[in-house]
């Protein structure tokens, strides 16, 4: 994967012309970071978006800085405002005829709908994944290495472990978009690969109607 490749949306312009863009496809892969495993306590870091196979974006919303010391720092610089981005993107994600590309949504639209952005419309790789091949890949780098030959970055990487280890908001933006933007590219590619699947396998009655509606 070229990560030369992908941005950082900084501003108003560079969001609105990633929005322009999913428009004019009508298809995004997106994926939300946070300060945790828990949708209903975890604050939104940032959003990442794809809208072909290569390319992503990540949009860095509440990330500080000076991680270590006892004052906690302040927020990082070369961020939009938070409630500026949200009201921007909340029309596109309610948007019907804009198909939304996750991987456990279930997570994102718990955290999502906290700040108040209704997700209409969407796919979930991991869902569709269970529908064809059972609990056999569950992560994204399981689907990744299998089907795509690439695990992508490892959050511990990007976290550590132990008492050293940080959470999202204290990781360095430039850091963090290349993890989070090929997170989206990888979600792109892997719905490329899965969503013909349900069709030659008979499979997308169970996953339209059970699966995913669930």
């Amino acid at each position: 994967l070229d990560h030369g490749r992908y941005e950082i949306i900084r501003d108003a312009a560079h969001l609105k012309r990633w929005i322009d863009a999913i428009y004019a496809t009508g298809i995004v892969a997106t994926d939300t970071e946070t300060t945790g495993l828990d949708n209903q306590t975890a604050d939104l870091v940032g959003i990442s978006f794809s809208t072909a196979p290569g390319n992503g974006a990540y949009l860095p919303l509440g990330h500080t800085t000076g991680a270590g010391d006892l004052l906690g720092g302040g927020r990082a610089e070369g961020q939009m405002d938070q409630e500026e981005a949200l009201t921007m993107l909340r029309p596109v994600f309610a948007d019907r005829s804009i198909l939304k590309l996750f991987h456990n949504v279930k997570y994102d639209l718990g955290l999502l709908a906290r700040y108040e952005v209704e997700v209409r419309s969407f796919d979930d790789n991991l869902l569709m994944s269970y529908a064809l091949d059972g609990p056999q890949f569950n992560t994204m780098g399981e689907l990744s290495s299998h089907w795509l030959g690439h695990t992508g970055i490892s959050i511990k990487e990007l976290l550590g472990t132990g008492k050293t280890q940080k959470t999202f908001a204290q990781v360095p933006i430039a850091d963090a978009a290349r993890y989070a933007a090929e997170d989206a590219d990888l979600t792109f590619r892997l719905w490329k690969v899965l969503k013909p699947r349900l069709v030659a396998e008979n499979m997308t009655t169970l996953y339209e109607t059970i699966e995913r509606p669930l």
